[in-house]
């Protein structure tokens, strides 16, 4: 199980700082691996103290690529024991079903948005097509969305002000991805670059989706069958965006709580 975990995630660190309209714009990195080092602009929150993989059931009946009910259900159920077990938290609270008809960019924007609101963090108010197009770049490439490639001002007139991405290579679905970034990130977990002689990539995924920042947030996601050798490849950008939520939304926070009876 350790081999296929960590096989699914080799990829080097990229992290920095890039200078965008004056503001800190984020990026932490891909699948493998991630940075907080240097970082400004986001304020980290508290991690588990310990990383745990997840159950033998979901890895033995699902394959990459595999968005089936019963893979959704197995990842869930993976979730919701590695929530009991490093956060003393219920599992995710949605419709099974109408998450089944959601595209993967969808369910992406609902998992994300569900591990920051049964947080007490703000959600993402929309997943934006601009922000989508940049992912589903990173997607398909098998690698991380190109932080630099982000508008200064997004449709609606609001101004980046810090961005993040992830990447994951061949998690199964996109509760699977969710599983990596925010359950198995840490010291001896699948994160090649968290090691005993190195701390500072550990956790970078989750700090990246439990990001807290002063203005809302937008998000983008992508999704491949086919990148880089993975059968699986799934990519969020998050960013926080001042002034005015953009406009070109493709799907909506309100919207998915309706969908899939989100209280």
């Amino acid at each position: 199980m350790s081999n296929t975990l960590r096989g699914i995630r080799r990829v080097a660190t990229t992290a920095g700082t890039i200078a965008l309209a004056a503001a800190a714009l984020l990026g932490t990195a891909h699948a493998a691996s991630a940075s907080t080092a240097g970082q400004h602009g986001i304020q980290l929150p508290g991690n588990p103290s310990r990383s745990m993989k997840p159950g033998t059931a979901l890895l033995s009946s699902c394959t990459a690529g595999d968005d089936t009910s019963t893979c959704n259900q197995l990842a869930l159920t993976a979730i919701s024991q590695a929530r009991r077990s490093l956060e003393k938290m219920s599992g995710m609270t949605l419709s099974l079903a109408a998450y089944d008809r959601l595209t993967p960019a969808q369910q992406l924007f609902v998992v994300v948005n569900l591990e920051r609101t049964e947080r007490g963090l703000a959600p993402a108010a929309v997943l934006s097509r601009s922000l989508s197009r940049i992912a589903q770049a990173g997607a398909q490439a098998g690698r991380d969305p190109a932080l630099g490639s982000i508008p200064r001002t997004m449709p609606g007139g609001g101004r980046t002000a810090t961005a993040g991405s992830v990447w994951s290579g061949g998690w199964i679905n996109p509760l699977g991805a969710d599983y990596a970034w925010m359950y198995d990130d840490g010291l001896g977990g699948a994160n090649l670059d968290c090691t005993t002689s190195h701390h500072a990539g550990c956790w970078g995924h989750r700090d990246v989706i439990l990001t807290r920042t002063t203005c809302p947030l937008a998000i983008g996601t992508g999704h491949a069958t086919a990148a880089a050798g993975y059968r699986e490849s799934d990519t969020v950008l998050i960013t926080s965006t001042c002034g005015h939520t953009p406009t070109d939304a493709t799907f909506t926070w309100t919207k998915a709580k309706h969908l899939l009876g989100i209280r």
